[in-house]
């Protein structure tokens, strides 16, 4: 393959290269970078000389921002909102009689005495299991789920093509035999599913070629995992803060919710005065973006942990690494107004889309609301599609939001439909595999309420255990998942910015991704240039 390079030297590049000087932030030196549908660019040497009609830039580098707080306002906004719900449900839990609270309980248990052993007859060992039984099913829940999915995670490295063209299989024969029973019962479902099948079977066709460099992808995302496992704490972290701030926003929402000038008096009992509807989507609103942005925090987090191994490897190499801890802290400090900002946006369509989607049944205009929630549902997921990308950028550079937005769009321009195709054939994966680790923690769980000695009467409770052991199993495997969809976007991007770079600190895995895309693309050949990055390619 002849493929030739050029030096790119500009003013501009020089200036900042002798100015932007900044502790702990690696400056990368000139790297080539691939053109439109290129094949990625090699550390050949002795090529050609190039003129200037050779000269075709593309793609503008990204630099290492100095540390300073972007987009603040959203972030002040943010933090106001969250104080504000917060501080209500103290207040009101700090008014709530205790005494009575505890009398309530107490009432509640003799109640639940006398149904269970008085005058009804209900044999005790129809009742509620006890404490050993709920610390028995939680604890091999939180224990096994873990273990799984690391376990996992070993696999996808062994095998990673075969494990993603497994699961694309699975979808085609799930969708098939879904088809087939809707046949049987709904004949209009049947066909629609049946079409659906077909259409994945070309999908199979058509990307298998590029299984590998999806599954090369996926190998450089394990690797940052099991080098920083710290980022699962990060991510715990995230989800404690959210459920925290859940049971805080409903004692705020019902106290607040509660008092008259928030109800009409001139209606319905039900209906909400101007000034409780305003209060009530400013709750909503406010659920709906302290949920975005705990979850693109852990977002942009991956980013940065996953641009220190990309770069300086030696920060990213512990449970609780530099890396891990550096850019948790950025991400929920200096680009805290980046991913709310970001977040708002999301937050919005989706309260826009869910009153309109509860106001579906209104005779006036109820068939345009529905298709204006329609069309909002597809507009929402397309800026989260949008945002995930956005934010990779954010964790490794700290751009602002608006700047890593035009960075994804040139993204789509460099790369289009081979960043999709990466990205869908990783999370089909991992999707699949998030599952099977709940279903065996249900199984595990089910095992354990079989032998639990203090639980006698077992019927009905074996299916709690296994649903409850399904949920955690989940949950706890979604984190891992999660982490690792969001390092396969970051590593799609450093190998779009930054591949020489790979080639210096991993070698062999710099290889594997090298020939994968060559493989991938092999009758596409494109003129690369070498760039000079000027203030550095790096991490925040």
């Amino acid at each position: 393959m002849d493929t030739k390079y050029a030096v790119v030297h500009t003013a501009e590049a020089h200036a900042a290269l002798e100015t932007f000087v900044e502790e702990d932030i690696p400056v990368a030196a000139p790297v080539l970078v691939a053109s439109e549908f290129s094949a990625p660019p090699s550390s050949q040497k002795g090529s050609e000389p190039y003129t200037d009609d050779e000269i075709s830039i593309t793609w503008e580098k990204g630099e290492a921002q100095p540390a300073a707080f972007r987009d603040k306002w959203f972030a002040i906004a943010f933090v106001a909102q969250f104080v504000a719900v917060s501080t209500t449900a103290m207040v009101v839990a700090s008014t709530i009689s205790w005494a009575e609270f505890s009398s309530s309980t107490d009432s509640d248990s003799t109640t639940s005495n006398n149904d269970y052993g008085g005058d009804d007859g209900v044999s005790q060992e129809q009742a509620a299991p006890g404490i050993a039984f709920w610390v028995s099913i939680i604890g091999i829940s939180v224990l096994v789920a873990p273990a799984l999915s690391i376990f996992s995670m070993g696999l996808m490295s062994k095998n990673a093509i075969g494990m993603i063209t497994a699961s694309l299989w699975f979808s085609i024969i799930l969708s098939g035999l879904v088809a087939v029973f809707s046949l049987f019962v709904a004949p209009l479902m049947g066909i629609i599913y049946g079409i659906f099948t077909i259409c994945l079977v070309s999908y199979l066709k058509t990307v298998k070629h590029r299984i590998p460099y999806a599954a090369s992808n996926l190998k450089c995302s394990i690797s940052v995992l099991k080098s920083n496992l710290g980022l699962g704490l990060v991510a715990i972290g995230s989800m404690i803060g959210l459920v925290g701030y859940i049971l805080s926003w409903a004692v705020a929402f019902m106290f607040t919710m509660s008092l008259d000038v928030m109800k009409d008096n001139t209606g319905d009992e039900n209906d909400l005065s101007p000034l409780g509807g305003f209060v009530a989507c400013s709750f909503l609103l406010s659920f709906y973006w302290t949920h975005e942005v705990l979850r693109n925090i852990v977002r942009a987090t991956v980013a940065g942990v996953v641009g220190h191994w990309w770069f300086v490897p030696a920060e990213a190499a512990s449970f609780c690494s530099t890396a891990v801890i550096g850019s948790a802290t950025r991400a929920s400090s200096y680009s805290l107004g980046s991913i709310a900002f970001g977040s708002l946006i999301v937050a919005v369509l989706h309260l826009i889309r869910n009153t309109l989607h509860n106001a579906r049944n209104d005779r006036n205009g109820g068939i345009l609301r529905c298709i204006a929630a329609c069309i909002l549902a597809y507009i929402e997921a397309m800026v989260q599609y949008f945002n995930k990308w956005a934010y990779v950028y954010v964790g490794l550079y700290g751009y602002d939001y608006i700047e890593s937005g035009k960075r994804v769009m040139n993204l789509f321009k460099q790369r289009g439909w081979n960043v999709i195709i990466a990205d869908n054939l990783t999370n089909r994966l991992l999707g699949i595999m998030s599952l099977t680790i709940g279903i065996l923690t249900g199984l595990c769980t089910l095992l354990v309420t079989f032998f639990v000695e203090e639980f006698e009467s077992k019927q009905g409770w074996l299916g709690v255990g296994f649903f409850i052991g399904f949920v955690i199993g989940i949950v706890l495997s979604g984190i891992f998942m999660g982490l690792l969809s969001s390092a396969v976007d970051s590593v799609i991007v450093c190998f779009a910015e930054a591949p020489q770079e790979f080639n210096d600190t991993h070698p062999e895995l710099a290889q594997e991704m090298n020939q994968t895309w060559n493989d991938a693309w092999p009758d596409v050949v494109g003129g690369t240039v070498i760039v000079g990055l000027g203030g550095g390619l790096g991490v925040v």
